[in-house]
């Protein structure tokens, strides 16, 4: 679904078959480039406004009743940071004028990571912004193979650096190097290690997939699931580590990178050039459908989905219980969270 789809398959592929995993090994405590830091090579860097543009952050589009939370994008085109609390429609005026269209939303709070620079290599050099204080500065660095990841409080957000040096950052305050490439969060704001097969948390192996993992999910529900990615084919759901439910992609969508709604029992992924598809486990009663669009995200609540394109948000139900709503800004990358 994101642009980052590509990178985070990359990592599959160098590290042997998982994008975190024990391949990715701190080099060293002593490594300056792991404190999160200002960016300062202009040539490969974009100016990343610090206070709201005059022309953004006045829109008002129609309601989405019952879809609650705020909506995070990069708008087409511009890469402009935009966010819009729902349902009202209302846009904050905490844009961001410039990005490179690269941004990963905390769960919750205004706290957002906003690419700001091309690619050094296999790495996204980015910079950390509270949208409710843009001209704050909370530091920057580079995610290599453009992934990170947010602590369901907002407050937390872990990553590898380009020199493969695991971080988690307690945004604004400190950090603290990691052991190895980070690959989620825990519900209990506990880091996830994917090594090989196994999930391993807190030197714990929690589960153990049928191959190598290259992308976790904690559900966000009551449902206690975790979903994993196995080498980029086949996705598969767990509760207190035991097996529930798998879906096998097929050959067209495999190597996408899952967006999973918030019980892990459906997921959409893009799968061509203007088409995102819903594919569900057993555990759905949601039927597999497709949209016209390129990216997308699931409500907090499970009950909307938005699909974007180059000219348009369409927000709908993905059980088919409501009409569509439409907003008429395109978005290239999408975060719906919690508020």
């Amino acid at each position: 679904m994101k642009g980052r789809d590509l990178l985070i398959l990359l990592a599959v592929v160098l590290v042997g078959g998982f994008a975190v995993a024990d391949a990715l090994r701190s080099e060293g405590g002593g490594d300056r480039d792991a404190e999160p830091r200002t960016t300062t090579d202009s040539a490969a860097t974009t100016t990343v406004a610090g206070t709201p543009d005059e022309e953004l952050g006045r829109a008002r589009f129609p309601q989405v009743n019952g879809a609650g939370g705020a909506l995070v994008i990069t708008e087409t085109g511009s890469c402009a940071v935009r966010e819009f609390d729902l349902p009202t429609g209302l846009e904050f005026r905490n844009v961001v004028a410039r990005s490179t269209c690269q941004v990963w939303a905390a769960p919750v709070t205004a706290k957002v990571a906003v690419g700001i620079g091309e690619p050094r290599g296999d790495s996204l050099p980015f910079r950390f912004i509270d949208l409710s204080r843009p001209g704050r500065n909370l530091g920057s660095s580079e995610a290599a193979f453009g992934f990170l990841v947010w602590s369901e409080d907002g407050q937390r957000a872990a990553w590898c650096n380009r020199r493969r040096m695991g971080i988690d950052f307690d945004v604004g305050r400190g950090r603290r190097l990691l052991p190895e490439c980070p690959a989620a969060f825990t519900p209990e704001h506990e880091v996830a290690f994917a090594i090989g097969s196994d999930l391993v948390v807190d030197g714990r192996t929690v589960l153990t997939a049928s191959g190598g993992i290259t992308s976790v999910q904690y559900a966000t529900d009551d449902s206690g699931s975790v979903a994993v990615m196995v080498e980029g084919r086949r996705i598969e759901r767990y509760v207190d580590g035991r097996l529930t439910d798998s879906f096998d992609l097929p050959e067209r969508l495999q190597g996408r990178l899952p967006i999973l709604s918030p019980d892990n029992c459906a997921a959409l992924l893009r799968t061509g050039d203007e088409e995102v598809s819903l594919v569900t486990l057993g555990c759905s009663p949601l039927a597999a459908q497709s949209y016209r669009g390129t990216t997308g995200a699931w409500a907090p609540n499970g009950e909307w989905i938005v699909i974007g394109g180059p000219t348009e948000l369409v927000f709908q139900r993905p059980d088919r219980g409501a009409e569509p709503v439409r907003w008429p800004v395109g978005a290239a990358e999408i975060e719906w969270r919690r508020g």
